[in-house]
């Protein structure tokens, strides 16, 4: 059991750290380089002119997809041993959350599209970059959800540190939050975006940390 349990929880330790860091270039850098908010004209003559840095960002979201449905079924086999029906919830949760950045990402494999269009209209492709931030904020509602389900999971866990878990708690119920208000508040955008800078470094570090967790001394025996 111990060895199988050493096997999942490299399997999540090593796909939370690969997603961080492709999540970092993907959108902490290609994305926040390229895409200029509101402006079509400026964010279309980016692409263009950098279309394989575009495409990267577009390839680094696909390995997130799966390195996230790799984290669904190595986190409910790894904490099923605590309470299976909630290792459960979590898990599906989690799948539902990618369901929907899947769709988010098919909205930047369209633009990947358009930018090549005979006559590309700068709008189209703005929207279509828009939807991706919609559809991903929404799932990120739902990714609240499962990291709350994943912090008891750990506080009730033997093995794995309690602030861990509480730390968890905390940055599900920040996701939750904050893109609920994304969602049915856009007219307090400066004040939603001060928060989220704020909760931003121990929402972060909720899944960093228990990954590192994981590589370290998940499934070892004691």
């Amino acid at each position: 059991m111990r060895s199988t349990d050493r096997k999942h929880a490299r399997t999540a330790g090593i796909s939370l750290i690969l997603m961080a860091l492709i999540a970092g270039y993907a959108y902490g850098y290609v994305h926040s380089t390229l895409i200029v908010a509101s402006h079509h004209n400026a964010t279309f003559a980016h692409l263009k002119n950098a279309p394989s840095l575009y495409m990267s960002c577009v390839i680094g979201w696909i390995i997130i997809l799966i390195t996230d449905l790799l984290v669904a079924w190595s986190l409910y086999k790894f904490f099923a041993k605590v309470n299976a029906r909630i290792s459960l919830l979590s898990g599906l949760i989690r799948g539902i959350y990618s369901l929907i950045l899947a769709f988010a990402i098919f909205q930047l494999i369209a633009v990947g599209q358009l930018i090549h269009a005979t006559e590309p209209d700068p709008a189209v492709i703005m929207h279509h970059l828009t939807l991706f931030e919609k559809y991903w904020s929404f799932g990120l509602i739902l990714f609240g959800g499962h990291l709350l389900a994943l912090g008891y999971l750990s506080v009730k866990s033997n093995d794995v540190p309690k602030w861990i878990g509480w730390l968890l708690c905390f940055a599900g119920f920040s996701y939750t939050f904050i893109h609920s208000a994304k969602a049915w508040t856009a007219d307090t955008a400066e004040w939603i975006s001060f928060v989220e800078t704020i909760l931003g470094l121990p929402m972060a570090f909720a899944e960093i940390g228990l990954a590192i967790w994981l590589l370290w001394k998940g499934g070892k025996q004691k």
